[in-house]
């Protein structure tokens, strides 16, 4: 199957700066301030034209990736043609214009792949993880990766041998390591995070129990949670790096 990123209009930058030399000419504004305000909009409109072409080609690309696993009666017109296709786009597209994250238009690229009857997930989970992808930051997401396996994540990074000898503890000392800050950075946001989680279903994070070597390193990342990361295509969470900015 061809890339279907490849078939996306390219973006012409130059189209829109033509556009605005001649508006520019024409006007022979005398004065400073509405010429500014003229050139500051036609800034923000090919930037704007940019990322919405940036975007289009991640929802190209995941759709390619998802369609390769999907059998072979199923085809792109079948998709693109759809009522939940055009809807999901249109979605999405609002949510990517409200976001700097580049990891956050990338996952409501995959939420679009996904986002249809073709895709191997109910209606309803479809529905909540689509919504949850909007609504969720980058620790939410991590937080799902790292109690994947808490203890693969910390190998990985070799910051697991600190901890190795732990007899009763909490969850909370090998998540601040992984977070590499101080309890009071990353204390709230973590709370939060992890209330939010549970309360929809994919994950349990106890955040102040007291529990065995073994507790400490268990998966709290439910079922659901896993395939909330396959929705948004991210099933390697041990490669999964924690955030930098909480």
């Amino acid at each position: 199957m061809a890339d279907l990123d490849a078939l996306v209009p390219p973006h012409e930058p130059a189209e829109d700066t033509l556009a605005f030399a001649g508006k520019a000419a024409l006007s022979m504004v005398p004065v400073l301030g509405p010429l500014a305000a003229e050139t500051l909009a036609h800034a923000l409109e090919s930037r704007q034209a940019q990322r919405q072409h940036e975007f289009n080609t991640a929802i190209a690309r995941a759709l390619t990736t998802a369609l390769e696993h999907l059998d072979e009666t199923t085809t792109i017109e079948d998709v693109v043609g759809s009522d939940e296709f055009i809807a999901a786009v249109t979605r999405a597209q609002r949510a990517a214009a409200e976001t700097a994250s580049q990891q956050k238009r990338q996952r409501l690229a995959a939420a679009v792949a996904h986002g249809g009857s073709w895709a191997p997930f109910a209606a309803t989970e479809r529905e909540q993880f689509t919504r949850l992808v909007d609504e969720f930051d980058a620790l939410h997401i991590w937080l799902l990766h790292y109690f994947t396996n808490p203890r693969a994540w910390l190998q990985a990074r070799d910051l697991y041998r600190q901890h190795e000898n732990i007899m009763m503890g909490g969850i909370t000392g090998p998540l601040g390591s992984a977070l590499n800050a101080h309890p009071s950075v990353w204390d709230g946001p973590v709370t939060q995070a992890a209330a939010d989680l549970d309360r929809n279903g994919l994950a349990h994070i106890p955040l102040t129990t007291t529990m065995s070597a073994q507790g400490i390193f268990e998966s709290r990342t439910s079922a659901k949670g896993q395939r909330f990361l396959a929705f948004i295509n991210e099933t390697d969470s041990v490669a999964a790096d924690a955030p930098t900015e909480l």
